[in-house]
Parts: structure tokens; C-alpha cells; sequence
């Protein structure tokens, strides 16, 4: 269980806030900018311009199309060629800007139309230039809309920003998530809903305060104080670091044992072992092909040769942790005998988890398999469903949820523990056989480099064996080194 403390909180919360206001900042500035100009080149305005319009908006709508997540994805290599490195609350940044710019150039081409056409003639009379009608008239008058629109896309960065977890971004979302969630902890949820809560009310508040009162002074003094603090968080010496390993895993019971691992890299090798965590299965090896992070240690070798194949990765295992046999569990039935037909089995929706399973429920006859598909099998492989079993394909953390409305659930031992499940419970289990013993995944042309061995010595010291196995008892963990 993870004992949520005051100062993982409000880590957390200046997290997103960090987050937030940068995004929104770099997002009302450039959405005022391009939806002056879609106002602008629109028919009867000053720079009336019909391809530079449909262009924009054009352009407008297909951003605010894809959603947030897949935006997130697919431009990391974006992320990365713009502030070095893809993950982290600075890589979080670039992706809720490039979300929120088209949102808000929409509010602001809403906003300044508006404004009485009258007004805008009465300074056309009075020989006013574009940028004059701009300043002077169409901005001051639809103050009020913009900074209520303002307030929306704030609200909708703090929603996005729970999303930040991907990439590492940190954030009381991805508390909420990794420590919440996948971890079954109520008062992590609770406590990070509030703040979360309490954030938004007091952002809607201000927003309706300013718009009333056309409070510019307050907004840029406030701004200009939360510059200075993110500026401040950004460049604040750091205690000086050498020989600094950034190793990434996944969230959760993975992160408690990288804290003892840390621990002995500390105290044994002088080593600053750096634990970047991450929620999804794709991350960790991107992150380590584009140099973000410096070895990972989360998968095994199917899901790593088929990932390296895939995106032409190269990465290398170096060495074994432990095996964490996988568990079909049941609340309906004790032996698979039981398991009658049309019988709902739920799956993880990753490719390395999900064709794990398949696998499982393969060996003890249930299914069968296309020839040659291996460890990456869907249940569009199946050839054979004798007992006509409906699959579900969820997501990792959902899994242990579902058991009183499945009949068979795939678990992984990320999530046993939590759920208060152990291995020997399970219905249909994994045996000590089992190939997909995690790895040590380092990129190739470090895998001879001595430090690297050292993070393996680290990894099969007696401190990490002790807790992986209390974090993970009763056999559930079993190292595959030895």
C-alpha cells in the first residue's frame, strides 16, 4: 500500500500547476494569434483572404481532432528535437500546448466576433490601421469572452494534464493513476480529487472575477509571479550529481524495489540510480532508443524482440531479474473444469501481456492458435474455441476490477498484490519454466560498458531480492538469474 505523505502531494500539485500554466500561457498567446487572423481574413474583415482562412481553420480542425493521447504519442519525436528529451513535465508541456493552441484560437475567432460591426467601422472612418482596430478597439471590447474563454482552456489543460503520466510528466493525475488506480489505494484518489477539485473551483473563480472586473493589471502580475516561480523550479541549483543511471520502470510495486535498488547503488557504487517511471508498455523503450533514459527493466524477451523488430530498436537484455508468473483468477469457479461455455475471459489489451495469456489458456487446451504466432497472439488468432469463450480485452489495471463480472481474469503480479490476490490463488498459472523472465534492456552499444554491470549486481544484490520477494510473496516472484 502506498502511504501517501504531505510532501508527495504537494510535489504533485506544483507539478501541474507547472504544467498547466505554461501550457496555457504558450496556448492563449498563439491561439489569440491565429484566431485574430482567422477573424481577420474572414469575408468583409480588414485582411479578408478566403485560402488563408479555410487554410487556418483547416489546419484548426484537424488538430482538435485527434485525440489528446495519440497527440501525446506521435509527436514525440517533435517533443524531443524541441526541448531534448521526451519525457518528464517539460516533454508533458509540448504536447498540452499544441493540444490547447487550436481549442483557444476557436474561443478567441468566437470572441472578437462579437464585437458590434459598427465599432469597427467608426474606426475604419477615423483612419485607424489594422493592428489599431486590433488593439484598440476588438481585443479591449471582447475582453470579458476572452478571459472566459481562458478560463476554459485552463480547466481542460488541468484534465489533460492527468494524462502526463505517459511520458513521465509527473502531475496529480499520474498520482492519482499510478498510486491511485493501479494500486488500489482509495485515500491516494480521494485526497488527489480534492486538490484537483479545489484547483478547478478556484480557477473558475478567478476567471469570473477578471472577466467581470476586466482585471488586466492582476492577471499580468499574477502571471508575472508564477514566471518567476516556474523559472525559479526550472534553474534551482541541484545538488551535484555524478555518475547519474537513469533506469525505467513501471509505476507502481516495480517503483518500491527501484527505491532499495537506488539505496544499494547508492551506498555500494557510489551511484545515483535516477528512477523514471511510466504507465504503458511502449514508453520505457522509446524513451531508452532516444537516449532519454539509460536501461529499463520492465519486459521479457518476446514483447523486447518483437518491439526491437518492430522499430528497428537497438537494444540488448544484458541480464535476467525475476519471473513474475502470470494467474488466470476466478470469484465463479475453483478449477478449470468448472469454466462452462460462452464463459467471459478478460485479457490485457497489451500486445506482450495479452498473447502471454493466450498462451496460458493454449497449454491447458481451451483455445488454439494459428501456427507460428508466438508470444504477440490476439484473439484474432484463435482457431479453436471449443467452449465458445467471449474474450475482453482490457487495460492492465482494470483487470483485477472486472473479476465479479468475468468468469476467468488474466492478471499480472503488477497488480495481485494490490488487489489483495496471490499467485496461488490463481485458477491456471504460469510454472517456474516460464520464459518471460524480465531483462535488464540497455541500448546495444552500451551493453559492454562496466557500469552497466553494475546496475545487473545491483539488481541481484540481496536488498532487491529481499523486497521484490516481500512485495511480491508467497513464490510470486522468482529470480531468474539463479
Amino acid at each position: 500500500m502506498y502511504d501517501l505523505a504531505l510532501i508527495p502531494l504537494v510535489k504533485a500539485t506544483w507539478e501541474t500547476v507547472y504544467m498547466v500554466f505554461i501550457a496555457s500561457f504558450i496556448s492563449i498567446v498563439f491561439g489569440l494569434i491565429i484566431g485574430s487572423f482567422m477573424y481577420l481574413t474572414d469575408k468583409n474583415q480588414p485582411l479578408e483572404n478566403t485560402l488563408i482562412h479555410r487554410l487556418l481553420g483547416l489546419v484548426v480542425n484537424v488538430t482538435r481532432s485527434v485525440p489528446f493521447i495519440i497527440l501525446m504519442i506521435s509527436i514525440i519525436p517533435f517533443t524531443r528535437l524541441l526541448i531534448g528529451t521526451t519525457i518528464g513535465t517539460n516533454a508533458a508541456i509540448v504536447p498540452l500546448a499544441i493540444a490547447a493552441i487550436p481549442f483557444f484560437a476557436r474561443v478567441s475567432e468566437s470572441a472578437l466576433a462579437e464585437v458590434p460591426y459598427g465599432l469597427i467601422e467608426a474606426a475604419h472612418a477615423m483612419g485607424a490601421t489594422t493592428w489599431q482596430i486590433m488593439s484598440k478597439v476588438l481585443i479591449p471590447e471582447s475582453l470579458p469572452s476572452l478571459i472566459r474563454g481562458s478560463t476554459l482552456t485552463i480547466i481542460a489543460l488541468v484534465g489533460y494534464s492527468a494524462m502526463a503520466g505517459v511520458v513521465g510528466g509527473g502531475g496529480l493525475g499520474e498520482l492519482a493513476i499510478n498510486y491511485g488506480y493501479q494500486q488500489f489505494n482509495v485515500v491516494v484518489m480521494v485526497e488527489t480529487v480534492a486538490v484537483l477539485i479545489l484547483m478547478v473551483q478556484l480557477i473558475q473563480a478567478a476567471g469570473d472575477i477578471f472577466a467581470k472586473q476586466r482585471r488586466v493589471k492582476a492577471i499580468l502580475i499574477f502571471s508575472c509571479v508564477l514566471w518567476a516561480a516556474c523559472i525559479g523550479y526550472q534553474f534551482w541549483p541541484a545538488v551535484p550529481q555524478e555518475n547519474i543511471l537513469r533506469v525505467g520502470v513501471m509505476s507502481g510495486s516495480p517503483e518500491k524495489i527501484m527505491l532499495v535498488a537506488r539505496d544499494v547503488a547508492k551506498r555500494k557504487y557510489g551511484i545515483d540510480l535516477e528512477v523514471v517511471t511510466f504507465s504503458d508498455y511502449v514508453q520505457p523503450n522509446t524513451a531508452l532508443d532516444n537516449g532519454s533514459i539509460d536501461a529499463n527493466i520492465f519486459q521479457h524477451g518476446p514483447y523486447l524482440e518483437a518491439q526491437a523488430k518492430a522499430h528497428h530498436y537497438q537494444l540488448a537484455a544484458i541480464a535476467k531479474t525475476f519471473v513474475y508468473p502470470m494467474g488466470f483468477y476466478s470469484l465463479k469457479i475453483r478449477n478449470i473444469t468448472q469454466l462452462k461455455e460462452n464463459a467471459i475471459v478478460a485479457i490485457p489489451n497489451d500486445p506482450s501481456n495479452g498473447g502471454r495469456a493466450l498462451l496460458i489458456l493454449k497449454k491447458s487446451g481451451l483455445i488454439d492458435l494459428k501456427p507460428g504466432v508466438g508470444t504477440l497472439a490476439t484473439i484474432r488468432d484463435i482457431t479453436t474455441n471449443s467452449r465458445h469463450l467471449q474474450f475482453k480485452v482490457l487495460d492492465a489495471a482494470q483487470l483485477p476490477r472486472v473479476l465479479k463480472d468475468a468468469d476467468l481474469v488474466a492478471i499480472t503480479n503488477d497488480f495481485t498484490g494490490p488487489a489483495g490476490l496471490t499467485i496461488n490463488q490463481a485458477v491456471l498459472k504460469e510454472g517456474s519454466d516460464s520464459p518471460y523472465a524480465n531483462l535488464i534492456v540497455v541500448r546495444d552499444k552500451d551493453k559492454n560498458k562496466p557500469v552497466m554491470q553494475t546496475l545487473a549486481d545491483i539488481m541481484h544484490s540481496d536488498s532487491v531480492l529481499q523486497e521484490t520477494e516481500k512485495v511480491f510473496p508467497g513464490g510470486a516472484a522468482i529470480p531468474a538469474w539463479k
